[in-house]
């Protein structure tokens, strides 16, 4: 690690930074003064409680629905952990270990910023776990997210204090071993820190914002397919004109647009077809001419939900929280003003409601949903003979060749027609997954939690279809790379030119092979692609290599080629 990040009570976290520390990628410090001003708000809360015996949801009082349940004195400390211990039941397969990791950080985060009244040892035994790489296990599933996360946010809390299980140095294993193993010390929960660990969004929130890294780089995916697919599908660059985009103000239509220009920049197909007396096209199917309107709207979706979580991010969410006490808030009027200045005024809220994350998490699925639909829509249009501009019935290289021994076999090739069923399925298995949970709450905590969000349902459903929503692209870049391969061949460009008595022709326009070239980006991408996915010139079994390059979409081979010089 050459990486170090100074956590501050003013700390504003960037997404870089966020994704660098689940990655492992930056070392954690706390701030002598963010460390002394916690501590020193820590003193005069507990001088408060002490001195004034006032109620006080979290300090001296019980939980939920038993917020009237006075508790005593020497009980607190057991109450912090009893609540940790047993509001950590979540189930289902462990979470993805950089999910937890930023859940930690934004934890930190949060409580750094001196508003949850708790000791400076609460976060600095977050940012150990953090520095040596032990991370707790959780369990995928067991919040509504709205009391905050609590079940997940516990089952971190109890490996902080020396329970439950932890994954380190790719082991998993009991967090008072590794504790033990690492001469370590359990943290000892007191007055109030229990609740300030469990109440809060961090936990969906770190799921949504890796969520949206993997977005970010499968809608530079879906672009560059699109690019792919307008010129091997002998499409238009026109309609991405920036003096035409500019008269529509949506500024992801704007970025796919140009994109979508820098992408095909001197293809000399496209250039080879420009005239219209050679295309005899007037214009292209939506799936091509409204690219940046469709995958625009999507990209504006998924930075919306990014700017979200970024707030959200930096935000104080727990409950209750300690606010400074001032006159205007009635505390002149309180121990004659003794305590005016200190941060002692207890303030029950709900910055724990998940309801901005569960919108912003919904809009994420919904951006995945129309990649896919239009993804498919043009694997549908690669497979058809009569859309194609003559590519042929399922991209069949024995259909396309002059050879007669390859000619032969076309009537028992299949060709590439059954990985368009395959992106249909997994199109509307991504339509399936977008129920908006957000909208079922359903009460909890005998009535006391009547609204809650589901964020973490909904996030989960984005987290399961991103691989879904991979093996789409590699589809989809698949039947790119094969038309790319037969166009290649092709000595000629098909055309369905109109006669002067408004009747059509089909007519050959010879081209050379320089002319039958994608642009020098394109060029590139496409070599990558045969890496993975060769060109098809018989039947053969695809699954393996659909999946060999999903792979390397995801982890970001295509996006980081073909974005490579930032356009």
């Amino acid at each position: 690690m050459n990486q170090s990040l100074i956590l501050t009570h003013d700390l504003e976290l960037k997404f870089e930074e966020i994704m660098g520390v689940a990655k492992g990628q930056i070392q954690l410090k706390l701030s002598d003064e963010t460390y002394d001003l916690l501590a020193k708000r820590r003193a005069q809360i507990c001088n408060f409680i002490e001195e004034s015996q006032a109620p006080a949801y979290g300090f001296n009082r019980g939980f939920g629905h038993n917020v009237q349940q006075s508790v005593s004195p020497k009980d607190l400390a057991i109450l912090q952990r009893n609540l940790i211990v047993s509001h950590a039941c979540g189930v289902g397969e462990a979470s993805p270990i950089e999910m937890v990791r930023i859940a930690m950080l934004l934890r930190a985060c949060s409580l750094a910023k001196g508003f949850s009244g708790v000791r400076p040892e609460v976060v600095l035994q977050l940012i150990s776990f953090l520095n040596h790489q032990i991370t707790p296990l959780v369990p995928k599933y067991g919040s509504v997210s709205a009391s905050g996360d609590l079940a997940p946010l516990s089952h971190i809390a109890l490996a902080l204090i020396g329970e439950g299980e932890v994954f380190y140095q790719s082991q998993r294993m009991q967090s008072a071993q590794v504790l033990n193993q690492l001469q370590l010390q359990p943290l000892v929960l007191e007055m109030k820190e229990g609740l300030a660990l469990n109440n809060g969004m961090q936990f969906t929130n770190a799921i949504a914002l890796s969520c949206v890294d993997e977005l970010e780089n499968l809608i530079q995916t879906a672009t560059i397919a699109t690019a792919l697919g307008m010129q091997v599908l002998l499409g238009s660059d026109s309609p991405y004109r920036p003096d035409l985009q500019s008269l529509r103000l949506h500024e992801g239509a704007h970025q796919i647009a140009s994109w979508l220009i820098a992408l095909t920049k001197n293809s000399p197909l496209r250039e080879a077809h420009r005239p219209y007396d050679i295309d005899g096209e007037v214009q292209d199917p939506y799936n091509l001419r409204c690219a940046p309107q469709i995958l625009g709207a999507c990209i504006d979706l998924i930075k919306r939900a990014k700017i979200t979580l970024l707030k959200e991010a930096n935000s104080v969410t727990d409950n209750p929280l300690i606010l400074e006490a001032k006159a205007e808030n009635g505390w002149d009027q309180i121990a004659d003003g003794k305590y005016i200045g200190q941060f002692v005024d207890i303030v029950s809220g709900g910055h724990f409601h998940g309801m901005p994350i569960a919108f912003a998490s919904y809009n994420l699925l919904q951006s995945m949903g129309t990649m896919s639909a239009l993804s498919n829509m043009r694997c549908a249009r690669y497979v058809d003979e009569n859309r194609n501009k003559g590519l042929g019935s399922d991209l069949r290289w024995s259909e396309v060749v002059d050879d007669p021994s390859e000619q032969a076999k076309t009537p028992i090739s299949s060709g590439m027609m059954i990985p368009e069923y395959v992106s249909a399925s997994l199109t509307n298995w991504l339509w399936g997954m977008s129920m908006p949970s957000h909208l079922f709450s359903i009460s909890t905590d005998a009535g006391q939690e009547d609204h809650v969000s589901m964020a973490l349902n909904v996030i989960w459903r984005v987290f399961d279809g991103i691989p879904r929503l991979c093996e789409v692209l590699a589809i989809e870049c698949a039947f790119a790379a094969q038309a790319a391969i037969i166009r290649k061949h092709m000595p000629y460009l098909p055309s369905k030119h109109l006669k002067a008595d408004g009747s059509s022709e089909r007519l050959k326009y010879p081209i050379t092979p320089e002319q039958r070239k994608l642009s020098a980006i394109s060029e590139e991408i496409l070599d990558l692609i045969y890496q993975s996915f060769p060109p098809v010139y018989e039947d053969r079994y695809l699954s393996l290599e659909i999946s060999a390059l999903a792979r390397e979409i995801r982890q970001k081979k295509l996006s980081r080629l073909g974005f490579k010089t930032g356009i």
